[in-house]
């Protein structure tokens, strides 16, 4: 049996990949999300508020016996309040890093800890985000967020590569593209005031520039099923054919 943990099971990219693996009976899927949108007999959802830290530091990563592999695949976020700095609100802030920066480190250091002894195969997936390595106006907390998990990506693969070179924990760290959510509808209803590229997105929906999140899952699928095959930790899913 093939085990995941994926964050943000309800909707957009989290459900669909859980979605695609569990048309695997092989497989099963533990969904971490606020809500439950998935019923199957190999999904177990656990309910977990990413932006509660003592919610996350509290969540257990199972004991599990005669399986074939493990992965972790840190999904949820947040894009945040969509203005300039000096105009966020501090609580904001705090809910953007929590979600997209310090819940997926704690969830990876958990993991890390009860996993990287097991004989069998181990992934860390952190979706990432054009905007790691973009500055964009008004997204200051997504941008430095998604950077930083990139930078813990890379880290992480560092120490698995010098720790234990014969068996390392995958780490990879993925973009997936422009993909058709709800975050990127949030993005559309942006006052032009907060954020001047506002059009540009209304652009990409009206053009047809956004990618299914079916078809991003597929391609995700790709990583998760050869993870030896891609030597590289950051990773952009606009790069497969």
């Amino acid at each position: 049996m093939n085990n995941y943990f994926i964050t943000g099971t309800s909707r957009g990219i989290g459900k669909a990949l859980a979605e695609l693996l569990l048309t695997d009976k092989d497989n099963f899927v533990y969904g971490m999300s606020r809500d439950q949108t998935i019923s199957h007999a190999n999904y177990r959802h656990c309910t977990l508020d990413m932006s509660d830290l003592s919610a996350v530091m509290n969540f257990t990563f199972p004991g599990l016996e005669d399986t074939d592999s493990i992965t972790l695949i840190n999904n949820s976020a947040v894009l945040g309040e969509i203005t300039h700095a000096g105009k966020q609100n501090s609580d904001d802030i705090i809910q953007t890093y929590n979600i997209d920066l310090i819940s997926p480190a704690i969830l990876i250091n958990n993991f890390l800890k009860e996993y990287q002894s097991f004989e069998c195969r181990r992934i860390i997936m952190n979706i990432s985000s054009g905007a790691a390595k973009k500055p964009l106006e008004s997204w200051s907390s997504y941008c430095a967020s998604k950077s930083g998990l990139a930078m813990l990506s890379e880290v992480v693969d560092l120490e698995q590569k010098l720790n234990h070179p014969s068996d390392p924990v995958y780490i990879f760290s993925v973009a997936p593209g422009i993909v058709d959510t709800s975050a990127q509808e949030f993005i559309r209803s942006t006052d032009p005031k907060n954020f001047g590229n506002v059009s540009k997105f209304i652009e990409f929906k009206n053009t047809d520039q956004l990618a299914d999140p079916n078809d991003v899952a597929k391609k995700l699928l790709l990583i998760l099923d050869s993870p030896g095959d891609f030597k590289d930790v950051l990773l952009d899913v606009r790069d497969f054919k």
